[in-house]
């Protein structure tokens, strides 16, 4: 008589499991061997006899005997189950690789720090043949992408009361909270001031860089000024950094990161006096992927980077030096 069943539904730990009896020669030692305890192993291989139709092993006091549906199960699947370890050993490397993949991709907004990462990237990983680093100022559109395993490292900003929303799957560090500073014509009545108060610029003319990409942080800096008492005068709109410096030329007030001083003879480059508008530079990688098995000697390595390159910023070199004496 043929017996019928549902469509059976063998998986690789049904297959441990009866492996390990029929090695060991008994349940509870089976149980020793797989790490769970002897009941997990009789419940799942009553289970497994309950789906087949058939008894698989006979038990008695303190032993287990394969029956001939349990050898002829045991024949069948005895070069299956090493496969099925090696191709989940493969997808786990995959997945969750031990190493970096020959080709890293680097996903970043615009910073000082982005020309670096490449060497910081091959220096930690000597084995990386090549790094691929893709600039995008919206850092909303980076931050999936490293969710995604599409990059394995990105570089991106945010302001407080901005944070961006991190992806479940990413891990984050804060590289430096830095100050943003103002850019003026050299002849300006507060170009000869250490550090200038927001206040101070309430009637002046601005010059903002108006892509998509800076919606953010013109919010941020409109939001600012509200606090500090009135509302900035926008009279240049512009789609590039290179734009705003020649407008500030001609009398505007901008504003910088201060790691990037135009270092211009028609520009002076000044503190917003207080720390106010600082922005945060994050680095980001996914948690499952070889990053997450160093990510300390990333950090430290970009960390040391952007403080070696604000150093070489004349005006942010002081402004620190002044900070640290305080």
């Amino acid at each position: 008589m043929t017996k019928e069943f549902d469509v059976v539904q063998l998986d690789v730990h049904h297959l441990r499991v009866i492996r390990a009896i029929a090695d060991t020669g008994s349940l509870s030692r089976a149980a020793i061997a797989l790490g769970v305890t002897q009941p997990a192993v009789s419940a799942q291989l009553k289970r497994l006899e309950n789906m087949l139709g058939y008894q698989l092993f006979d038990r008695s006091e303190g032993s287990a005997k394969p029956t001939p549906m349990g050898e002829l199960l045991l024949r069948r699947t005895a070069a299956l189950l090493p496969q099925l370890d090696k191709l989940l050993e493969d997808i786990e490397q995959r997945v969750c690789p031990s190493g970096p993949p020959d080709v890293v991709r680097v996903v970043a907004v615009a910073s000082a720090l982005v020309a670096y990462l490449p060497s910081l990237v091959t220096r930690l990983w000597p084995e990386v043949s090549e790094v691929q680093v893709v600039h995008d100022d919206h850092p909303e559109r980076l931050l999936p992408l490293l969710a995604q395993r599409r990059a394995e490292v990105g570089l991106v900003k945010d302001y407080p009361g901005y944070e961006l929303e991190i992806p479940a799957s990413v891990d984050t560090a804060v590289v430096a909270t830095e100050p943003t500073f103002v850019l003026l014509p050299k002849d300006h009545p507060l170009a000869s001031r250490e550090s200038i108060d927001l206040r101070e610029l309430r009637d002046e003319s601005w010059v903002m860089v108006s892509d998509s990409s800076a919606a953010t942080f013109t919010k941020y800096f409109a939001d600012t000024c509200a606090r500090h008492g009135f509302s900035p005068t926008v009279t240049h709109q512009v789609t590039s950094q290179q734009v705003a410096l020649l407008v500030v030329k001609a009398g505007a007030i901008g504003l910088s990161q201060p790691i990037c001083d135009p270092c211009d003879d028609g520009i002076v480059t000044r503190p917003l006096r207080g720390g106010v508008l600082p922005r945060r530079h994050i680095l980001a990688w996914n948690r499952e992927t070889f990053v997450a098995g160093r990510q300390d000697e990333l950090i430290s390595a970009v960390v040391e980077t952007y403080w070696a390159e604000a150093r070489t910023a004349p005006v942010y070199a002081a402004y620190l030096d002044r900070t640290r004496e305080r």
